[in-house]
């Protein structure tokens, strides 16, 4: 339900900052929706980032959503000889966080760095009665951080479904995202924007 309505405000500033836009116009607003795929680097698992950027002048401020899931590989002995691979649920995070930074442009490349305040949701297993485990959830603020370098089109071009030369377009890029917190964690990954990334 939380992150119902954190994609439907992301979704609301988006619609309303680029209303009335028109995509030919010189000075776009510089407004980019990201997405992100990532690997923990602190634990076994998977990570995904959704992240809305809004930047004026050199000044970044970022709207972001992780949702991540933790998980454990063991075997399990088929025979004394043959080993099966075993998946073990370990639990999973809900972080809403909000960012400052900074970003600097370069042609059609950009590098930044953000870091803000988050509240997370964490669930998870711990050691119950008798060694069983026992599933928690643990609710805490954290300060997240990330640093990402993107590669977009250095100038204006066509970009579907625009017929003419539009400020619109996707970019490429690589990831570092943490948070410092009660369960702190580091990943890295692969990003993918659409959006306006500069000024044209």
């Amino acid at each position: 339900m939380r992150f119902r309505l954190f994609l439907t405000g992301l979704t609301l500033i988006y619609a309303i900052n680029s209303f009335g836009q028109d995509p030919l116009k010189k000075m776009n607003p510089v407004i980019f929706f990201e997405s992100s795929f990532s690997m923990p680097l602190t634990q076994l698992g998977v990570q995904a980032n959704l992240d809305l950027n809004y930047q004026v002048k050199a000044n970044l401020y970022t709207l972001r959503f992780v949702g991540a899931a933790y998980f454990d590989v063991g075997t399990v002995a088929l025979t004394p000889f043959n080993y099966f691979p075993k998946i073990s649920n370990k639990g999973g995070l809900e972080e809403y966080g909000a960012l400052y930074g900074r970003r600097i442009i370069k042609a059609g490349h950009s590098f930044n760095f953000s870091a803000g305040l988050s509240f997370n949701d964490r669930t998870g297993f711990k050691a119950g009665p008798d060694n069983q485990p026992q599933p928690y959830e643990s609710y805490y603020i954290g300060l997240p951080f990330e640093a990402t370098w993107s590669t977009f089109k250095a100038k204006k071009g066509r970009y579907y479904p625009f017929r003419k030369s539009t400020a619109y377009g996707d970019s490429f890029g690589f990831k570092i995202s943490g948070n410092v917190s009660q369960h702190s964690y580091v990943a890295l990954g692969v990003v993918w924007g659409m959006g306006y990334h500069k000024q044209y």
